[in-house]
């Protein structure tokens, strides 16, 4: 494709978009900063690497793309899975990204250089979920066959199988510490495990509402979920009990992200949009009406400035994070 700018004026906003080889993007003058366009279907996970250099997105198409976070272009697409790719995670420490979707195999690259260093059929089954434990050294994968799968990521081998979910996994947590790790699943139900166990520490009931997303508090303090249900619910920890904040009055939320500091919690809704709220209270901070159908990820970028969601429609949009 030949390259080729068009800048287009409306009222009050500048637009320049600009085609190349990777795609399309869009810039603008208002809370979003930008459009990304290659996927060829729905994108379901986006992540920013642990240096929020690069973004990296999944989708229908069976492709993983890298994004330049600075200039927003596209600087590759990785391709080997022969399925939808629902899920993707950078590691904390390092340069390894996880790949992982319908085609069962777990697929990991050295995104700095978007070499593969290995792959893996790591559940034998549809993958819905990874987690990195913290140091980098665990792979937790979920997914169709309703287990937890636990993989030593230096010599690419099983350590265990976590079992207690009655239908799909669709969500796994580690804490800051490593030393828990959350699941929540299409059961309805969210179970935390310790670091070395093989049964359930502790369960939390999300009603009968699947478990679309979870993350800890940066002080484990707190577990919030995304579920099928109105509203983000979050649990106080260790005691497990539900917390008053409900971050509700949005309706159906697809997908959830806190920033670095736990502050503002992000969600994206069925009603097509991208809210920010302040965590401790539940008062919406902003709400973001430019998503053109269905957010499925967001992602906050380590310096909390900026956040990407990504939609049914296969764009990514970078955001302003408000104050």
């Amino acid at each position: 494709m030949n390259k080729m700018k068009r800048v287009a004026l409306a009222v009050g906003v500048a637009l320049l978009l600009v085609g190349g080889v990777f795609g399309m993007l869009w810039l603008s003058r208002t809370d979003e900063i930008a459009t990304m366009s290659g996927h060829a279907g729905p994108v379901r996970a986006v992540a920013y690497s642990p240096d929020g250099a690069v973004i990296a997105s999944g989708g229908d198409d069976a492709t993983v793309r890298l994004w330049d976070a600075k200039t927003y272009q596209s600087t590759g697409t990785l391709e080997g899975h022969t399925g939808k790719v629902r899920a993707l995670a950078f590691a904390e420490t390092g340069n390894l990204l996880a790949t992982a979707g319908e085609d069962r195999i777990v697929r990991l690259w050295d995104w700095t250089t978007g070499r593969s260093t290995g792959m893996w059929d790591a559940s034998g089954s549809g993958i819905e979920c990874l987690a990195f434990s913290p140091d980098g050294a665990t792979l937790a994968v979920g997914g169709v066959d309703k287990q937890i799968h636990l993989w030593n990521v230096p010599d690419k081998k099983p350590i265990r199988r976590l079992s207690g979910h009655t239908k799909h996994v669709h969500a796994l947590a580690f804490s800051r510490d490593g030393q828990r790790l959350a699941s929540g699943g299409e059961d309805g139900s969210i179970l935390l495990w310790s670091k070395s166990g093989s049964k359930p520490i502790q369960t939390l009931n999300a009603g009968k509402h699947h478990v679309h997303g979870l993350v800890f508090a940066p002080d484990g303090a707190a577990l919030f979920a995304c579920t099928g249900g109105p509203g983000v619910q979050s649990w106080d920890l260790p005691s497990g009990t539900p917390r008053t904040v409900k971050y509700d009055g949005a309706g159906l939320s697809r997908a959830l992200a806190l920033n670095s500091d736990g502050a503002k919690l992000a969600t994206v809704q069925e009603d097509k949009s991208l809210r920010l709220w302040n965590t401790a209270s539940g008062a919406p901070i902003k709400q973001y009406d430019g998503l053109r159908t269905i957010g499925l990820a967001v992602a906050f970028a380590p310096d909390g400035a900026t956040m990407v969601s990504a939609s049914s429609d296969g764009l990514l949009k970078i955001w302003k994070v408000g104050r």
